[in-house]
């Protein structure tokens, strides 16, 4: 396979090109509510269904999950009968949620990716009219995929993968036209093994991780047709545009979502969004104040906002998402609210039913599409956010400030005379270099780091190359003369 380097871009572009993919967008996203109401319903869902098709939804995505200590139950089969009848009825597509439950099971090891193939296979044949699956929910997150990290290790993207490829293959042999959704990323961790609690990793770091695998694993099939990614926002009170700081992500990151998996997955088997894989944002919810709202029990758990704030959050998810070909479904968490504030309370209807603001807004939005420009996401080659390096002169060495917007390697090199960018290039690919001369060091995200160099007299060029953390060939060379 290609390096992941400037080349092998454009030859995948112009390939993508000539196959007409570049060419046109893609279909516009639908949007849905990931809501398991119905399920539990004494009538299936029949009236929640029509409640959410009236507001020009189009799918509800329902849980299945798969306990391995019970490899073959499927204890909800009655429920999922009558359920996914009854949301078909409405006009819903509908999407399974799957996933190995409880963690703990994980963590004993005794859960099998065989196993759990074959369970998936069982249930899409029980389910032929179910064209969806997503397989995984939040493997980046503790409370869904144990452990985390071994020994510093991060261990929980290379544990999960072999699940995820077990659910792919099992799934297309039963029909190869379903559409399998791998991951169901968390859109935050703190990529800290040693941490008091909440052991987790971030978004960007899990897909490198589950990329460094695949390509390890020798698999010549994809993973998945499309990656979900859960986009909540750190606190609901945020403004969309706030988003998070790399290497996490929400909803105005997701092209860092786009970027993460070409990095992990370019040139090999598994498509990337330059390649036809599209993103189901199958997740996503700003929980709102329910003081004084009949039907809810307990008290927030965390930081909530206004209904109205909601709602404007929501319609501008609907215009964004609509106008992004890379996104092939939206699907708010849940429809209707729960009826515990230790639950979630981030429903287009409240616990009673009612509707909120959001719902007209949702509804509004669907029924008059926004006019999109046609411009489509393209992978960076360079560092993102490679600032110029600074450069300070301290006695008989140079102290140079590098800087990016995501996590780096740097290495600095005093190269005698004067050198091109070409020959600065070819050196600090190498690993060459006369000792005293180059300097490396870490650049964490949106920080400062600085690298100290011993400064030879007479006149030298200064090279710095600043290498992507997650992709080693997406890098960013400056030079300049010091005398």
């Amino acid at each position: 396979m290609e390096r992941r380097g400037v080349g092998g871009l454009l030859r995948a572009l112009a390939v993508l090109s000539i196959c007409g993919v570049v060419a046109g967008p893609a279909a516009a996203a639908d949007f849905g509510a990931n809501d398991d109401t119905g399920k539990w319903s004494l009538d299936a869902g029949a009236g929640f269904y029509e409640e959410m098709a009236s507001l020009g939804l189009h799918q509800v995505v329902v849980t299945v999950r798969w306990q391995p200590s019970d490899p073959l139950g499927l204890g909800e089969r009655p429920l999922l009968d009558l359920t996914v009848a009854a949301a078909r009825s409405a006009g819903l597509g509908v999407v399974f949620a799957t996933y190995p439950y409880p963690p703990r099971e994980i963590e004993a090891g005794l859960a099998r990716p065989a196993a759990f193939g074959a369970w998936l296979s069982e249930l899409a044949q029980r389910y032929p009219e179910v064209r969806g699956i997503v397989v995984g929910n939040e493997p980046n997150q503790p409370a869904f995929w144990r452990p985390q990290f071994v020994k510093s290790r991060q261990l929980s993207a290379a544990a999960f993968g072999p699940f995820l490829a077990a659910g792919y293959d099992a799934l297309k042999a039963v029909d190869p036209t379903l559409t399998v959704v791998g991951v169901g990323l968390s859109p935050r961790g703190n990529d800290r093994p040693l941490a008091k609690s909440n052991i987790s990793t971030s978004p960007v770091r899990f897909l490198a991780a589950l990329g460094a695998w695949y390509r390890s694993s020798g698999r010549d099939r994809p993973l998945m047709d499309g990656l979900s990614f859960h986009p909540y926002p750190n606190r609901a009170t945020d403004a969309l545009e706030k988003g998070y700081p790399w290497p996490n992500a929400g909803f105005v990151n997701v092209d860092r979502v786009k970027q993460a998996v070409w990095d992990a997955f370019a040139d090999t088997p598994q498509p990337t969004t330059v390649g036809g894989l599209r993103l189901y944002l199958d997740e996503i919810g700003w929980q709102v104040d329910t003081t004084g709202v009949a039907g809810h029990t307990g008290v927030e758990n965390v930081p909530v906002t206004s209904e109205s704030h909601q709602a404007e959050v929501y319609a501008e998810v609907v215009r964004r998402a609509s106008c992004d070909a890379d996104i092939a479904q939206v699907n708010i968490f849940g429809f209707r609210d729960d009826a515990s504030r230790a639950g979630f309370q981030a429903g287009l209807h409240r616990v009673d039913g009612t509707p909120r603001a959001s719902a007209d807004a949702v509804r509004d939005e669907l029924a008059h599409p926004p006019a999109c420009a046609e411009a489509e996401w393209r992978p960076a080659t360079a560092v993102l956010g490679a600032a110029r390096p600074r450069i300070r002169v301290a006695g008989s060495r140079l102290e140079v400030a590098v800087t990016a917007a995501e996590g780096a390697t740097a290495r600095a090199c005093l190269l005698p005379g004067s050198q091109t960018l070409a020959t600065a290039r070819r050196v600090l690919a190498s690993r060459g270099g006369a000792t005293g001369t180059c300097v490396t060091g870490v650049v964490q995200a949106n920080r400062v780091a600085t690298l100290v160099i011993a400064r030879p007299k007479g006149a030298h060029t200064l090279a710095v190359r600043l290498a992507a953390e997650t992709n080693a060939a997406r890098e960013t060379t400056t030079v300049r003369p010091v005398r």
